[in-house]
């Protein structure tokens, strides 16, 4: 055990890195929300995006993808992106901190394909699918003159593609009685293409990836396990909760992008952003938390009922900032931001309070 101390210990660093990003995000979030003022705020809420996703999504799942596939040269993605988050913190210029994560975002498709010759799996080529849209991202981030607003939507690829492609891979979705496989992995294959369309054509793109969104949702929690197991107990309910809901809200999301016409400012967008990453993606990360946090750190994450507490003030926070995203309701909206900030950090506390006990308990055995 003393032996692979160090490794373990190893993963800490490059997960405080995600935890510095996404603990910077969320004070980007107030920043944004208008609690905070002053040009580090101004500075710190451009940031908001590409600390969430490329700093906290992205690193969280390199490391993970990182520890899974067993290889030395795989530790330079996470190397990247801990440097991205870094540069971007110090306010290095934007080009720098994206080709850091655009690298890292390489990598990680290396360390699919070195997956996919181990073993070809349709999971894995519906991850694989998500680097398209990451790297697409950090170069449109970086390079581009339309901020993260303009990189949003082949950053939804990437998140996705990554969580639709994980939950095939978990074994959580049935493959056999008809084997929706390939169709899951086909609909996140289209996901990416119309992703590559968006960068040639915006106004053809957006809509094409709204129709994709709500044909993923609808199919993948048709056949997902979650539907049986959130008449379940325990760990297995708390998770079937949280990707039932993630799905209902990628669905929302979808439907918006359709309805609606592709805009970068205002309430429209804000409902539209984040009703993907909040709904769909924070969502999922609270479902999947217990099984990859224990998987990469080695120290257990323990179900327990406290930690709907979070997914209250998550689903519940977002539904009353959509409603202000609706009426155009500033109230509204900043209350609903808020409770969402507060539910993240409610979980982060509740994580580490409950990992802790645990260890605790195991060493005193």
């Amino acid at each position: 055990m003393k032996k692979d101390q160090p490794v373990v210990w190893h993963r800490f660093v490059f997960l405080a890195f995600a935890g510095a990003s996404v603990l910077t995000g969320l004070t980007a979030a107030l920043a944004l929300l208008g609690y905070l003022g002053g040009t580090r705020a101004a500075t710190l809420a451009a940031d908001h995006g590409p600390l969430m996703i490329f700093g906290f999504v992205g690193g969280a799942i390199g490391l993970e993808r990182t520890v899974a596939v067993r290889t030395r040269w795989a530790w330079a993605g996470p190397v990247c992106s801990a440097l991205g988050v870094v540069t971007l913190l110090a306010g290095l210029p934007v080009a720098v901190p994206a080709l850091l994560f655009t690298g890292s975002f390489l990598l990680l498709g290396l360390v699919y394909a070195t997956v996919h010759r181990r073993q070809a799996t349709a999971a894995v080529i519906a991850q694989a699918a998500g680097v398209i849209g990451a790297v697409s991202a950090t170069l449109l981030w970086g390079f581009g003159d339309g901020g993260f607003a303009a990189a949003m939507p082949p950053a939804v690829v990437f998140v996705v593609a990554t969580i639709i492609g994980e939950r095939l891979e978990l074994a959580r979705i049935p493959v056999t009685a008809g084997n929706p496989e390939p169709l899951i992995t086909g609909l996140v294959l289209a996901l990416a293409a119309a992703g590559i369309l968006f960068v040639a054509a915006p106004e053809v793109g957006h809509p094409l990836m709204g129709l994709l969104l709500v044909a993923v949702a609808v199919v993948t929690a048709r056949v997902d396990v979650a539907r049986r197991l959130v008449r379940a107990q325990g760990l297995p309910r708390f998770s079937a909760v949280c990707m039932l809901a993630g799905y209902l809200w990628l669905g929302l999301a979808g439907l918006l992008w359709v309805a609606f016409p592709r805009t970068t400012t205002g309430f429209l967008y804000d409902a539209a952003v984040h009703a993907v990453f909040l709904g769909f993606v924070i969502s999922m990360i609270f479902a999947h938390a217990p099984i990859i946090l224990t998987a990469v750190i080695r120290r257990p994450l323990p179900y327990h009922p406290v930690m709907y507490v979070p997914v209250a003030l998550l689903h519940g926070g977002l539904a009353l900032r959509l409603l202000g995203d609706a009426r155009e309701a500033v109230p509204l909206w900043q209350a609903g931001g808020v409770i969402n900030v507060l539910a993240v950090l409610t979980f982060l506390l509740t994580g580490v309070t409950l990992s802790v006990r645990a260890s605790r308990r195991r060493a005193r055995r």
